[in-house]
């Protein structure tokens, strides 16, 4: 299995930050075209389609607001993106009372692209998601 994995200091609150980036039903982003969400909690489903018509479902394997902790695989295996049995679990620790940081990290196995590249693949996806979460607090 490849890991990817980053780490972002945020100056913003761990509560604040994690109320975004944890909020499984809230993802967005400018691939994603539109989602679906089924179920709640738990267990629940999440559909993207991406611009290119594509599409990768989401499944939250765990979700603690007081550890601010959210664990999603990916279900299916026809999506675009170059991992399989993917894995990812992101967590917001507080640093200061307005400062957090947040480590996001991934267990996958690469698929149809090197190793390097999907790593990249993976980062670039959560220090985008982190940039939103900080261009939407304004920090």
């Amino acid at each position: 299995m490849t890991t990817a994995k980053v780490a972002v200091d945020v100056n913003a609150s761990a509560d604040q930050v994690f109320g975004m980036l944890g909020n499984f039903a809230g993802v967005e982003g400018p691939m994603i075209k539109s989602k679906k969400i089924t179920g709640s909690g738990i267990g629940c489903l999440r559909d993207l389609t991406l611009d290119n018509g594509a599409r990768v479902i989401e499944r939250c394997e765990n979700h603690d607001a007081k550890s601010r902790t959210l664990t999603y695989s990916i279900q299916n295996d026809d999506h675009p993106l170059p991992f399989s049995a993917y894995v990812a679990t992101l967590t917001v620790t507080p640093t200061g009372d307005k400062t957090c940081r947040v480590d996001w990290w991934s267990n996958f196995n690469p698929k149809g692209a090197p190793e390097a590249d999907a790593i990249k693949v993976a980062q670039g996806i959560y220090t985008g998601a982190i940039k939103g979460v900080k261009i939407a607090l304004g920090v």
